[in-house]
């Protein structure tokens, strides 16, 4: 399996492993449920170098995302853009992070999992077309931390010459002799950064010095249940190529007016209503859906759960998957099989708790 760059300092921090993706990666250090936690309420501390990295420049750079992306990445330097990659059929072959950071220079940020899948078609994309740009994996040359919660700036802050940063907008700072690219963005639902660093050794000493100013050293196990708390989606799990963003309630990010691969596809599977459509559900109880679970209404099977588990922010367990399209209404009462049980289920609005813009509050059932 790949490591990290920081691998021995999770060892000596206490972390306990797990496969993702090919990487041998933190899946807890204390527990996924304290690490959850401290990022709801203060702050926690993430490794994320098994992401994959792309640089693409060149006089094409631009025209050539445009073409590959569904989100409109003519954005300013200094800007990124949430976005997916389509086949030609209209299915989903990653979501990514799409950053400019100047006029002709672009980074994007790949799933681990799709990482290899990703660059090869851009590559075949590329080629097929004469795109004039340059596509480098600069994955094993950078390192990528992420620290998320609300007290995320005020730790930062005081190891870095932070600038103000707002949400989904990057700037490059000065570590000793490095130029870290410092972002807001984050996959946990809560305010945060999310740092690349060229040098290794700089990323394991910042990474080091907020652990020791009590950032919570947090692993895949919390992530997991954060960024299902938020409602966000797991590439591989909730959506794969057989998944289309209209079915998987993903639409905000696919603009109509411009072209881009598996846009006609699209357009002709709008005129017909999709069968199935992705929803949050909640149980009344710790007890919680999970991966597979087959969801009921009325004895007849309506769906499928993708992913479930405990909520400690929420205090019950929640889950998404696909519901017949008439079902998928917040509100609606179905039962899921767990276990060869059924427990009782509600559909639920993502997020599965209140937010304000920066600030996260139990969720008033």
């Amino acid at each position: 399996m790949l490591r990290t760059p920081l691998f021995d300092l999770h060892s000596e921090l206490g972390a306990h492993f797990t496969e993702f993706a090919g990487w041998e990666m933190p899946l807890r250090y204390r527990s996924s449920i304290k690490e959850t936690l401290a990022v709801r309420n203060c702050c926690g501390l993430f490794d994320v170098s098994h992401m994959g990295r792309l640089t693409i420049g060149g006089p094409d750079s631009l025209k050539f995302l445009q073409l590959v992306a569904t989100n409109d990445v003519d954005i300013e330097p200094g800007r990124s853009r949430y976005t997916l990659i389509l086949n030609e059929d209209g299915g989903i072959k990653d979501d990514d992070v799409v950053f400019r950071i100047k006029e002709r220079e672009f980074l994007m940020v790949i799933n681990a999992g799709s990482r290899e899948k990703i660059i090869n078609w851009l590559t075949k994309v590329k080629e097929d077309r004469h795109f004039d740009v340059d596509l480098e994996d600069v994955t094993f040359k950078t390192v990528m931390i992420a620290v998320q919660g609300p007290r995320s700036t005020e730790f930062l802050s005081s190891l870095l010459n932070l600038p103000k940063i707002r949400r989904y907008r990057h700037k490059e700072v000065n570590y000793r002799d490095d130029r870290v690219l410092v972002s807001r963005t984050g996959y946990t639902g809560e305010d945060g950064y999310e740092l690349i660093f060229h040098n290794a050794d700089y990323a394991e000493e910042v990474f080091r010095k907020l652990a020791n100013l009590g950032v919570e050293p947090s692993g895949l196990g919390a992530r997991d249940i954060l960024r299902l708390e938020a409602g966000m989606c797991l590439y591989g799990q909730d959506m794969n190529e057989n998944t289309t963003p209209i079915e998987a309630q993903l639409e905000f990010v696919v603009r109509y007016d411009k072209d881009f691969i598996g846009k006609e596809a699209l357009l002709r599977k709008k005129e017909e209503p999709p069968l199935y459509l992705r929803a949050g559900i909640r149980s009344r109880t710790r007890r919680s859906p999970r991966c597979g679970s087959k969801l009921f209404y009325e004895d007849e099977e309506v769906g499928w759960v993708t992913s479930g588990t405990f909520s400690p922010t929420v205090g019950v367990g929640i889950g998404m998957g696909y519901l017949k399209r008439g079902l998928s209404k917040p509100g609606t009462k179905i039962k899921a099989l767990v276990s060869d049980r059924q427990i009782e289920v509600i559909v639920s609005e993502m997020p599965f708790y209140d937010t304000t813009i920066y600030g996260y509050r139990r969720r008033v059932q």
